[in-house]
């Protein structure tokens, strides 16, 4: 299915634009639209189409400006300017920054069908080009690739000396010291996938993204090593690449499971980033499939490991349930020098015993603090003890281990406390409840509000509530939607704007959308 955006600011060219894609036949769908630029912007992070319809002169940011900025976080997607100017500039400009067409106002419907039909074409024959072979035969430049593989293998596996490390750079005319580094682990989930594609498309990808490498464990995982001065910009250029990535992998290996690391600042500590990320991979697996997980986010990765089954969790929990609330040490003790005590010598039984605890904590907590949600109890017991470090001996394993059982204890005598809601899941829900009315609300502006990249907001917010931003954010204004017009006589115009939408036609196009019938329709239905 081929998702096409309309950004146009004037109302009635919007609806003949939108009727002539309703009207096609074949996977064509219209996933969204806007009438100015900002607004389309937001909305596209969101998205994600592949073929965008724009006009140029427009208020707030007009069309270059949106193509420019849509270019760097959807490197793959075709676009078409409809603007009624034609003058040589205009046209320049859109060739410079790589505009697939230019029509010029008023289109004809057929005239603009053809052009989609053509955009549909160059996207499957961009597809049909990433699995073409590489070039057979190892020149200089093939040579100095290969030769730059094992030197980001030994940055990922060895614990190397920094002057070897630099001096090597400076010979492979590698140049990727910065202040801050990220590991990311990919898994992917499709043993029948052809992986002579995937790979292709993965460094074509790869080709138009800056301090970025990735190696290539092996045929179903990949590591990205991505380097920058500025932290926020590293952040963000990960998570874009991983996004476009799913995206033009979508076809070919559908579930992509990623890990990353903690922004490290030496070139000595790639290393261990690496092997904490590729630890949670592994330990994850069967999850968190398809998931994008950040180690630094315990309140991501507590909602996981929450959902985990482990071989301690029945044993501990009757232990605990027995136990004087003041023998937390004693319940340690039984459960070290059991018979099967032994197994805690290796770190996955160790790990798996944590987060048998950590379970078995949030339970009696929110037992004991009704209303309490448990995702953000594990959210907070998470932030307090880290169960991958504290897996990684015993005597880390003891200390957490006993502090958790302490935990359950004392919730299950009533003294837990009271628990804060800070899950930023949490904030970012109450932050729209509040404010989804606002119609400059947008991906971009909550993400903000909750201190986030958008692009990591957005596969956050995704992967903890299962539906994307903007659904989440429609389903609000729609409920609101159909109260006003169960409850009151207000037009329809003003109920759009009640609810945050500026035109009325594009209000009652989303409503017809959602619930399958026309505002007026509803509103007639629901009176009967």
């Amino acid at each position: 299915m081929y998702q096409i955006f309309i950004v146009e600011d004037e109302l009635l060219i919007r609806q003949s634009i939108r009727n002539a894609i309703e009207n096609m036949s074949g996977p064509y769908a219209l996933c969204g639209e806007a009438s100015d630029g900002e607004m389309a912007l937001a909305m596209m992070q969101d998205l994600m189409p592949d073929i965008l319809l724009t006009d140029i002169r427009m208020p707030f940011l007009d069309g270059f400006d949106l193509i420019k900025n849509c270019k760097v976080m959807m490197p793959w997607l075709k676009v078409v300017i409809i603007s009624g100017f034609g003058d040589f500039e205009s046209a320049q400009k859109a060739i410079s920054l790589g505009v697939d067409q230019y029509l010029l106002k008023p289109v004809r419907q057929a005239d603009l069908v053809k052009v989609i039909e053509e955009m549909a074409a160059r996207i499957e024959k961009d597809k049909a080009a990433r699995g073409a072979a590489l070039p057979v035969g190892l020149d200089e430049d093939e040579v100095l690739k290969v030769l730059r593989q094992h030197f980001l293998r030994q940055l990922l596996y060895d614990e190397a000396d920094t002057g070897k490390l630099l001096d090597r750079m400076q010979r492979l005319k590698m140049d990727i010291m910065r202040k801050h580094y990220l590991v990311a682990v990919c898994s992917f989930d499709s043993p029948h996938a052809d992986h002579h594609l995937l790979e292709n498309t993965v460094l074509k990808v790869l080709d138009e993204t800056d301090m970025l490498m990735v190696y290539f464990n092996n045929a179903d995982r990949m590591t990205i090593l991505a380097y920058d001065n500025d932290p926020e910009a590293l952040n963000e250029r990960v998570y874009r690449f991983i996004g476009i990535l799913r995206h033009e992998l979508q076809d070919v290996c559908p579930v992509i499971t990623t890990v990353i690391s903690n922004d490290v600042q030496r070139l000595g500590e790639i290393s261990e980033a690496y092997r904490t990320a590729h630890g949670l991979l592994k330990t994850m697996s069967g999850i968190a499939a398809g998931q994008v997980i950040n180690v630094s986010d315990t309140a991501q990765v507590s909602a996981n490991i929450f959902r985990q089954n482990t071989p301690f969790y029945d044993t501990f929990k009757q232990k605990i349930q027995n136990a004087d609330s003041n023998h937390a040490e004693a319940v340690l003790d039984e459960i070290f020098h059991s018979p099967s005590g032994d197994q805690f010598n290796s770190r996955l039984m160790r790990y798996n015993a944590l987060i048998a605890l950590v379970k078995i904590a949030v339970q009696m907590i929110a037992r004991a603090n009704p209303g309490a949600d448990e995702k953000d109890i594990a959210a907070e017991l998470s932030s307090q003890f880290d169960v991958l470090k504290g897996a990684d001996s015993k005597s880390g394993f003891r200390e957490i281990a006993g502090a958790l059982i302490q935990k359950a204890l004392s919730a299950r005598q009533g003294n837990s406390g009271e628990i804060r809601n800070h899950h930023v899941i949490s904030l970012a829900e109450q932050y729209v409840k509040e404010n989804f009315c606002d119609p400059n609300i947008s991906l971009i502006s909550v993400a903000n509000h909750v201190s986030m990249s958008a692009a990591y907001f957005s596969t956050v917010f995704s992967q903890t509530t299962g539906q994307s931003f903007i659904s989440y954010l429609t389903a609000m204004r729609m409920e609101k939607a159909k109260e006003l017009l169960k409850t009151t006589n207000m037009k329809l115009s003003d109920i759009a704007l009640e609810i945050g939408y500026n035109e009325p036609n594009y209000f009652s196009h989303v409503f017809r959308k959602y619930e399958g019938m026309t505002p007026k329709e509803y509103r007639l239905g629901g009176r009967k």
